[in-house]
């Protein structure tokens, strides 16, 4: 969203005690940041806490991002995969629990022993630590990936000079009745 471009405001000199003083005209100035503020302004709606929907007007302010640090990347890439990796982790066992009281995994291993293997067995332990430790080092690897990401950005960023985003200031929003 680009702001309206307005021609300069007129000057006039102004005789003050100390000496002549340049004056921006007052009026045409407050016209130009009021075109401004108009053109960046909109209507937002959300819902408060009793489900009525409420319309505010808030500003939309452009802001770039140039640089991310890594060291809070890292830190909240880390929580998320291993919170991840633990709602994956009681997946398997709720999986394997159900699996294991409906018969499916004998089923298996019959299918497998029909097949020519004899004496194969799924071994429930050794199947979850596996996965397990799969799952950790898979955790390393993206909190890895994420902070290697991270840094990669940082130098394209400083290349072309960040990214742009819009953001609607809440803080300034103002509700508007009717």
């Amino acid at each position: 969203m680009s702001v309206p471009q307005t021609e300069p405001s007129p000057t006039r000199t102004a005789e003050v005690a100390g000496g002549p003083t340049t004056v921006a005209a007052g009026k045409a100035a407050d016209v130009a940041r009021s075109r401004a503020r108009a053109a960046s302004s909109q209507t937002v709606s959300r819902r408060n806490l009793l489900g009525r929907r409420q319309r505010f007007e808030a500003r939309r302010v452009r802001r770039i991002v140039r640089h991310v640090d890594p060291w809070s990347v890292l830190k909240l890439a880390l929580v998320f995969f291993v919170c991840v990796w633990v709602m994956f982790m009681v997946a398997v066992v709720i999986v394997w629990s159900i699996a294991q009281s409906s018969g499916t995994v004998e089923r298996v291993e019959s299918f497998v022993n029909d097949l020519g293997i004899t004496g194969w067995k799924l071994n429930g332990t050794f199947v979850f630590r596996q996965y397990g430790l799969f799952g950790l080092v898979m955790v390393f690897a993206c909190t890895t990936a994420t902070v290697v990401s991270t840094i990669i950005f940082n130098l394209i960023s400083d290349l072309v000079g960040g990214v742009w985003i819009s953001v609607i200031e809440e803080e300034t929003s103002r509700p508007i009745n009717g």
